[in-house]
């Protein structure tokens, strides 16, 4: 059997799930309502005790990157996805999370520990169960230049995914009928990267046309997830 085959599987790693982006917050009053979730709070309707800070976190991607969609998290200070998760990945930075307001930087997504039941692309309760995830930050830069050769140094050739997509529309009839097997592939391997990656690379048609670092696939896999 061929020995770099071996050597694959003695050593292989998770693709990686950290990206490059740049991070902006916004900020406001709110209260937690059963079956609402986050709603802006007002004096005249909640008490004084029910009033949190709200927090939308949106990261856009590099100017380089295949990738052409947001990646979003609405959170509350109080809670342990902010308190526990992000916040202290910002600490660990050693700056405040004010500073890190429309800088670049390098983060990955983590589980929170909740889970949640996921919806059909018609907004339908499927019955399955997956795992919540979260931001948390690892570098910050204070040029898109420096994110750039940090993303280069990554992924070689500052793209974060590759290939890049091509068109769907009336571009390849078989590559749009592959594009419709990911949320099937994504479901099946329970939104596991490592072994959504080995199950594309086991179909053919799919595999064709993307990996695990494909634009569309990694689209299925952080895609928004309701606050609560």
């Amino acid at each position: 059997m061929d020995e770099q085959l071996w050597n694959q599987v003695q050593n292989a790693q998770p693709p990686s799930s950290t990206y490059f982006g740049q991070v902006t917050f916004d900020l406001w009053a709110c209260a937690l309502v059963k079956g609402m979730g986050r709603v802006p709070f007002d004096s005249n309707m909640h008490k004084p005790e029910q009033c949190r800070t709200a927090i939308d976190i949106c990261i856009t991607p590099l100017p380089s990157s295949n990738v052409t969609f947001n990646v979003e998290r609405g959170v509350i200070a109080e809670s342990r996805e902010w308190a526990g998760i992000v916040l202290p990945s910002i600490k660990a930075l050693g700056i405040e999370a004010k500073d890190l307001h429309e800088k670049w930087v390098r983060y990955e997504m983590v589980p929170t520990g909740r889970t949640y039941e996921a919806k059909d692309q018609a907004g339908n309760l499927t019955g399955e169960t997956k795992q919540a995830t979260t931001i948390k930050f690892l570098a910050v830069f204070n040029t898109l230049e420096e994110a750039e050769a940090a993303a280069t140094a990554q992924y070689g050739n500052g793209k974060e995914s590759q290939p890049a997509p091509a068109p769907t529309n009336g571009g390849n009839p078989e590559r749009d009928v592959a594009l419709k097997f990911l949320p099937a592939l994504v479901a099946q391997a329970g939104s596991d990267v490592a072994q959504l990656a080995g199950i594309i690379a086991a179909n053919p048609l799919v595999s064709k046309y993307f990996d695990i670092n494909s634009a569309e696939v990694i689209a299925l896999l952080v895609r928004d997830e309701l606050p609560f």
